[in-house]
């Protein structure tokens, strides 16, 4: 019962951790997203003021284009880089770890709340956890801390 006790307590502050990562994706994504949407009205302002400038201005007007065409490709490159990271894929795979963390953490509260647990269930719950924290690693783990490590390896909160 100490075990699965045990096991309950990470499991929860997994919960905890992996909502607050999601929290954080996601105001990167919508941060990131307004940002380029921004720059593109800005850059289609620039360019329509451009193109309605009288013919006579010469210098402003040369000036306006090549800034609207630096902002294009700017914003063409942010994009583009967005479309590598997506971070609203980030987002939500950060949603689908929370959910099945509390999946687990409702699994093992029925196994308290029935009572007698066996060793089999507290070793079922384990690799459970070994298993989400492989397939959603949390950056926060003490093994992670090193700024610098010389090898990345995923980190392991329970002895084997």
């Amino acid at each position: 019962m100490a075990k699965l006790y045990a096991i309950l307590e990470v499991v929860s502050d997994r919960v905890e951790m992996h909502k607050n990562i999601g929290e954080q994706r996601n105001n990167w994504n919508s941060l990131l997203l307004t940002s380029i949407n921004a720059l593109t009205l800005s850059v289609a302002t620039m360019a329509g003021i451009a193109a309605t400038s009288v013919i006579g201005g010469g210098a402003p007007v040369a000036a306006l284009k090549l800034s609207s065409t630096i902002m294009y490709l700017s914003a063409t490159g942010m994009l583009s880089i967005m479309n590598k990271i997506q971070p609203s894929q980030l987002a939500e795979e950060q949603r689908n770890a929370t959910r099945l963390v509390k999946q687990l953490h409702n699994q093992i509260q029925t196994i308290i709340a029935k009572g007698n647990p066996t060793t089999s269930d507290v070793n079922e719950m384990m690799e459970k956890v070994l298993a989400l924290d492989k397939a959603y690693p949390v950056p926060l783990l003490g093994a992670m801390l090193e700024k610098f490590p010389e090898n990345v390896e995923p980190a392991v909160w329970w002895p084997e």
